[in-house]
Parts: structure tokens; C-alpha cells; sequence
């Protein structure tokens, strides 16, 4: 069973943002964050090996499913630029990063001045169906089970579908659409997602009880040059507890039903987003959620900033400081922030923490043990013939703050945890990594995790 910390305290009963006390606060994380990433950026810099070379033509092979223009849509090089290294191994590592290929090689052949640009990509298989297994709270006799399908390069255009459903103690089926590029002459993108589940509360203090959500909702945003994307959202929630009492739901009805609406805006220059080493990645939204007619009346703000610094040609040292801030009326349970769910704490990495407010931090260095590299398999499913794999190690601290607005911001204490470990990159961007931490109590524990942890 799950354990619930003693660090948590009364919910707040719908006070206002403290802006006085706590958005300093925010600002001074934000700001050093921003310092953070300005500097890597500098750091992360190349001096570039110019070359004489125009390029002339474009040439993409071994594309045979996905569309030229989603590949060349990833590219700083263009008909009529100058030939660098860097733009050659930056635009490498972005086609790589779209997912869909298994290795991407990209070949200048030069003559005079001029250049012709060949990229050859190998592709992924793009359907898979794959099982849907968890367990609630970790308890074994909380299991729920399912499957779903998804489709990564839908019709050739990097689209993708996703559809999934659940049995046992928690129920759902969703269904979600993407879109980076609605037609060829824009970078407008799009996303749609309905879904309808009948799930168990992620709260640890509101005691257990099952909850119904229908929710669906559009996205509709605008890519600019190669790095930045700006997006707003609008989305429709209802939802119902089995068992209403007060605090479960803004409502005292045990039913909220709300349109939410926001804005994002992101700056990701990563190398490979799968496993980043360099580069940096700026995140900012705002949410609103409810309109005054309703029960439901909050307003969320989120930041997450993250740098990553070559310190040699192999070593890599990351950064990221993220934070969330809830201010408007009562927060229920459903749309509070927590440890121990997506966000975690290493050192408490089963433990989950609640709360309005949030603030954390990492830092790691990372190491190959063996840079990733391709095996060559004799089969005839081309798809499956050419894998990527490699081994890193990291050496990490992990620290952050959760806090509700009635609470005092310096009474609340930082949790903290160190460790390290090994990364196992594995084909098909799946990185799966082992490792040991122990927290500010000097209690240890394993972690098993799939994805890079930042």
C-alpha cells in the first residue's frame, strides 16, 4: 500500500493566490531557471566548421511511408545555405527525435561550390497494439488491466492516434488525435482527445472513492522556425464522485461539469528528446478553468525550465527547476498537483504528496558507459532489422516543495534525494533506468523507471 505522508496538512478552503508571500518566490526560482538555461545555451554553442559549399538539392531516401516534408520540415539546411558540422549533426538529431526512424545518416557530396544533400532514414514500424496493466495505489488487489493501439506515423504525415481502454478497479476509453501539420503550406498543428473513465481518486487524504470523468478537448496551436511552438487549448470536464461529501468536488452536489481554457508557450532546442545531452527546453502555460458560473473557479500557472551542458564530448550535466501555482477558489481533488504520480522525488519515489503549490528542481550528470550504437539483425521485416541501443550512467539530486495556499510557504520543508544509476537505451526510444536513492532521512530505496527522468 501506498504510503501517506505526515507532511501533508488541512486542504485549503478556497483562499487566494498569495501572491505577497509566495510569488516572489516563484519568480526568484523562475529567474535563476532562465539564468540557467541562458547560460547553457551559450555553453552549448559550437564554432561551426564553415564551408565554401552551397547546398544545391536535398536529396531523402528510404522514406518509403513517411511524407518528404515531414523530414525536411526538421531542417536548419535548406537550398541555398551554407554547409556546417553543426547544422549537419543538429539536423540528425531532430529527424531522429521525431521517433519515427530506427537511424538517420545524413551525406554531403561537394563539387566547386556547391553541395548535394542526401539523408537516408530508416523507418520504424508505426502500429503497434500494446497492454494496459496497473495497480492502484500499488495494492495487488487493485489491479486494472486493458489494451490499446497506437499509430505513430498515420498516413505518412507524422499523425498519430491513440485508443485505449481499461478493466478492473479502474475503468476507461480514450481516444486522442494529433496533427504537427495541418496542410503543407503552414506549421499550424492540431490535437483532439475525448475520453470517458471511471477511476479511483489520486488523492491519499480525501480518503478512497471512485470517480467519473467524461472529458474532451481540442488543441490548436502554430510552430515558429524550428524551436518554438505557441498553442492555446479549450476543454470540457465533467465530473462525478460516487460518494459525495464535502471537499471531493467544488460542488456540494458531488458534480462539477467546467470548460477549461489556455495558453502554452514552449522553446525546445534538445538534441534527442528521448535521452537530451544538450540543448534547452523553456515551457510556460496558464490555465483557466471555470467561468464564474460555475462551482469550479481556478486559475493555474506552470512553468518548467531545463538545460542541458556538454561538459566534454561525453559527459553532460542537466538542469531543470518546474513549478506550479493554483490560486482562484476551492481546489478539488482531481485538479490538485502531486508527488508521486508524474512528478516524483527519488528517495521518496513511492510516496505521494499533495498539495496547490509546487516547486522542484534536478540536477544530473550523465556519462556513457557505451554510446548508443546499431545491431544488424538478418531478418526480413525491415522495420525491426536495424536497432538502436546504448548504456549511460547518471549520478543525480532530486528536490522539491508542495504546499496548499493556506499553508505557510518557509514552515513547509524541502524534500530532497541522491542517488544514481544506470539509463538502459533501448530500441525504439524506450529507456529504461535502475537506480538507488536516498532521501534528506537517510532512507534508501530502488527505483525502476521507464523515460528519462527529465
Amino acid at each position: 500500500m501506498m504510503k501517506v505522508s505526515n507532511h501533508i496538512e488541512t486542504p485549503s478552503t478556497g483562499r487566494g493566490f498569495s501572491f505577497k508571500e509566495n510569488s516572489a518566490v516563484f519568480l526568484r526560482f523562475f529567474l535563476v531557471s532562465a539564468f540557467v538555461a541562458a547560460t547553457s545555451s551559450v555553453l552549448c554553442s559550437k564554432t561551426a566548421l564553415d564551408s565554401a559549399a552551397i547546398v544545391k538539392e536535398i536529396i531523402v531516401e528510404g522514406n518509403e511511408t513517411t511524407k518528404e516534408h515531414v523530414i525536411l520540415r526538421e531542417m536548419s539546411l535548406r537550398v541555398g545555405s551554407r554547409i556546417t558540422t553543426e547544422a549537419i549533426e543538429s539536423d540528425r538529431d531532430r529527424i531522429y527525435s521525431l521517433q519515427l526512424f530506427n537511424k538517420v545518416d545524413i551525406e554531403v557530396a561537394t563539387q566547386s561550390d556547391s553541395a548535394t544533400v542526401f539523408v537516408r532514414v530508416h523507418e520504424r514500424w508505426y502500429l503497434f497494439p500494446f497492454p494496459v496493466l496497473g495497480l492502484r495505489y500499488r495494492d495487488l488487489n487493485k489491479v486494472f488491466y486493458g489494451a490499446g493501439l497506437a499509430h505513430q506515423n498515420f498516413r505518412g504525415r507524422n499523425e498519430k492516434l491513440f485508443l485505449s481502454f481499461a478493466l478492473g478497479y479502474d475503468r476507461w476509453v480514450s481516444l486522442a488525435y494529433q496533427n504537427p501539420k495541418l496542410t503543407d503550406d503552414d506549421d499550424v498543428f492540431f490535437r483532439g482527445s475525448i475520453s470517458y473513465q471511471r477511476v479511483h481518486n489520486l488523492s491519499v487524504i480525501s480518503g478512497e472513492y471512485e470517480q467519473t470523468n467524461f472529458g474532451t478537448g481540442i488543441n490548436l496551436g502554430k510552430r515558429y522556425g524550428l524551436f518554438q511552438t505557441f498553442f492555446g487549448f479549450l476543454n470540457y470536464d465533467v465530473w462525478l464522485v460516487s460518494d459525495p461529501q464535502v471537499g471531493r468536488t467544488a460542488s456540494h452536489t458531488g458534480r462539477d461539469a467546467f470548460f477549461s481554457l489556455g495558453l502554452r508557450y514552449s522553446y525546445d532546442a534538445r538534441n534527442i528528446r528521448e535521452y537530451p545531452t544538450e540543448g534547452i527546453l523553456v515551457s510556460l502555460g496558464a490555465t483557466k478553468a471555470g467561468f464564474g458560473e460555475w462551482e469550479v473557479n481556478l486559475m493555474t500557472y506552470a512553468f518548467d525550465v531545463r538545460a542541458y551542458i556538454l561538459l566534454t564530448e561525453e559527459w553532460s550535466l542537466g538542469v531543470r527547476s518546474y513549478g506550479v501555482a493554483i490560486g482562484g477558489g476551492v481546489t478539488p481533488p482531481y485538479r490538485r498537483v502531486f508527488f508521486g504520480y508524474d512528478e516524483r522525488i527519488r528517495g521518496y519515489f513511492k510516496e505521494v504528496f499533495e498539495g496547490e503549490n509546487m516547486l522542484g528542481g534536478n540536477i544530473e550528470l550523465r556519462f556513457p558507459i557505451f554510446n548508443p550504437r546499431y545491431l544488424h539483425v538478418p531478418i526480413p521485416v525491415s522495420q525491426f532489422s536495424i536497432l538502436r541501443y546504448g548504456l549511460s550512467a547518471g549520478i543525480f539530486a532530486d528536490v522539491g516543495k508542495i504546499w496548499y495556499r493556506g499553508e505557510s510557504l518557509s514552515a513547509k520543508p524541502w524534500l530532497s534525494g541522491v542517488g544514481g544509476g544506470l539509463h538502459f537505451l533501448l530500441p525504439y526510444s524506450v529507456v529504461v533506468r535502475t537506480e538507488y536513492a536516498w532521501n534528506d532521512r537517510r532512507r534508501g530505496q530502488f527505483v525502476l523507471d521507464f523515460g528519462v527522468s527529465f
